[in-house]
């Protein structure tokens, strides 16, 4: 066989050796875009860092679930990458690594369940207790006005409102009469308020049952797309086929003794 006709029969396996090079580094390059899109929308997300404040521990726990999706993406599209270019010892390498780190992010993720359970929960205890100080101060209000005897007192106590209420220079009625009306405008308005709390509280133990829901399930299935990516360095099993492995130990046991 001549050179000439060797050529024209190793040019089609060359071209599609080419054409899986160009794939596997658009692949590559494209989940390393992903990857890079979801870890910068998740530190900006979560700037200014507050750890102890449970709204941000909410908020920094939604980003990480809205984040989870662009960096699983990211992840399978550099390990198809590698499927097309096998021989690429940077690919192999950074593949590796990325399911090196798949193990801790399939636990943070795990973390963040109880995480944002405890922050919401803390959040509804807040609330709770702002609105209980504030009809405790209704309450106190009302026990300062049985108390006054004058009309100066009367006028002292009103100007302590969070929006003070200014009586006319000269009063045309009797302080007992003026004590009664406010008794009724007091009334009024703390019935008001009981009503608004016990409805706002409902809501936010609805809307809190709802979102808490949603989100953990979103973080769990996350931290499972990570669990299949996790593997180690030897390319043992990954995290998810050691749990079901796990798991799949205990129920036969169970079946065993039963």
């Amino acid at each position: 066989m001549d050179i000439a006709t060797e050529q024209k029969i190793q040019t089609p396996i060359d071209s599609d050796k080419r054409n899986q090079r160009d794939i596997a580094e658009l692949l590559s390059t494209t989940g390393l875009v992903m990857v890079g899109y979801g870890l910068t929308a998740l530190l900006f997300a979560c700037l200014p860092i507050r750890l102890l404040d449970p709204e941000w521990q909410l908020r920094a726990s939604g980003a990480f679930s809205a984040s989870g999706p662009f960096l699983l993406i990211g992840l399978l599209l550099v390990c198809l990458a590698r499927s097309f270019n096998g021989s690429s010892q940077q690919l192999i390498s950074r593949v590796k690594l990325l399911r090196s780190l798949s193990t801790w992010a399939a636990i943070l993720y795990l973390l963040l369940v109880p995480i944002q359970l405890h922050a919401g929960v803390r959040l509804l205890q807040q609330k709770s207790g702002q609105e209980a100080q504030l009809q405790a101060q209704w309450s106190k209000f009302k026990a300062q006005l049985q108390a006054t005897t004058s009309e100066q007192e009367v006028r002292s106590l009103l100007a302590t409102l969070p929006q003070p209420v200014q009586l006319p220079a000269k009063l045309d009625i009797p302080l007992p009469v003026l004590k009664k009306q406010l008794f009724a405008n007091v009334d009024s308005r703390f019935n008001a308020l009981r009503y608004q709390t016990a409805e706002a509280r409902s809501q936010r133990l609805q809307n809190f049952l709802g979102e808490a829901s949603s989100n953990c399930l979103k973080t769990l299935l996350v931290a499972l797309g990570f669990a299949a990516f996790a593997q180690g360095r030897e390319g043992g099993p990954t995290l998810l086929q050691k749990a079901q492995g796990l798991f799949g130990n205990k129920s036969r046991r169970r079946s065993r003794s039963a």
